[in-house]
């Protein structure tokens, strides 16, 4: 199976780079820590990274992930 290429952006939505940015933090955490990704940890990573509750950073990063053409996450 060849990689995924996303596209480059064409500008920068602060919201999405929370997203990113949290979403980048559980997988290198994943990674170099061996810490389990969890449905709990991306929600708390996105809550910080977007100051908001779990629950709507999760509606947050959930809406990001369709419009990437990824499954919902719920």
């Amino acid at each position: 199976m060849e990689p995924v290429r996303a596209a480059t952006p064409t500008t920068t939505d602060p919201g999405h780079d929370a997203i990113t940015a949290a979403a980048l933090a559980v997988v290198r955490r994943a990674l170099v820590e061996g810490v389990p990704v969890t449905r709990e940890g991306l929600a708390e990573e996105a809550s910080i990274a977007l100051g908001r509750t779990p629950e709507d950073a999760l509606l947050a990063v959930d809406a990001t992930a369709q419009r990437l053409g990824i499954s919902s996450l719920g």
